[in-house]
């Protein structure tokens, strides 16, 4: 995995990463199983928001700071801000489009979130995979695809390993199950890693 070396550029990639949600999923949680077992298939909503902090880094270098993201049928809004809540960049995806919008007036646009991630990071996962993470969900339901499962006493996934990434779930919200604490990094590569904290969660 490759990452820009500019610290606006990991900005940039992590605005991109938040808005591949094209829906948050929430599910009734399956029952508990054992370490490897083949996963629920997943519900997706087209209608939420959610907030709260983020922090990455690499061997190089290391960003945080905190976002803001609405979800409805036909469009898409996150905010990015600094740790202190200056605005560093707007993303809107509508009608096919997705524009990136930095503080300092820059523009950049898509067809697709993907699209724009992809000039930045090399992550082999669609934009699917990516949404069912940010719920701390797997995208798929074959076990040949979801390695490593362990369950929370609820029978959600608390950790698995998909696409050459782990993704750990360290806290959810007792009702609907949506991630509060989540550690994302490459397999076998700690150093490279994403958190997220989600303060505020709402859906219809």
């Amino acid at each position: 995995m490759a990452l820009g070396s500019p610290m606006n550029t990991l900005c940039r990639v992590l605005c991109a990463s938040i808005v591949l949600l094209t829906g948050c999923a929430t599910v009734l949680p399956p029952p508990a199983t054992s370490v490897g077992a083949v996963i629920a298939p997943i519900t997706v909503r087209n209608q939420f928001s959610m907030s709260g902090r983020f922090s990455a880094r690499n061997e190089r270098e290391q960003v945080s700071g905190q976002f803001r993201y609405t979800e409805t049928p036909s469009t898409r809004t996150l905010s990015l801000f600094s740790p202190l809540g200056t605005a560093l960049a707007d993303i809107v995806a509508e009608g096919g489009k997705v524009t990136l919008t930095q503080a300092n007036g820059a523009t950049q646009t898509a067809g697709s979130v993907a699209e724009l991630l992809r000039t930045v990071i090399d992550l082999p996962v669609t934009d699917k995979t990516l949404s069912a993470w940010l719920q701390g969900l797997p995208a798929s339901a074959a076990s040949s695809a979801v390695t490593a499962v362990e369950r929370d006493g609820n029978g959600w996934p608390g950790r698995f390993v998909e696409a050459g990434w782990e993704i750990a779930i360290s806290e959810r919200a007792a009702v609907t199950g949506a991630p509060k604490r989540m550690r994302w990094n490459v397999h076998g590569q700690p150093d490279t890693e994403v958190r997220w904290v989600i303060d505020e969660w709402s859906a219809p």
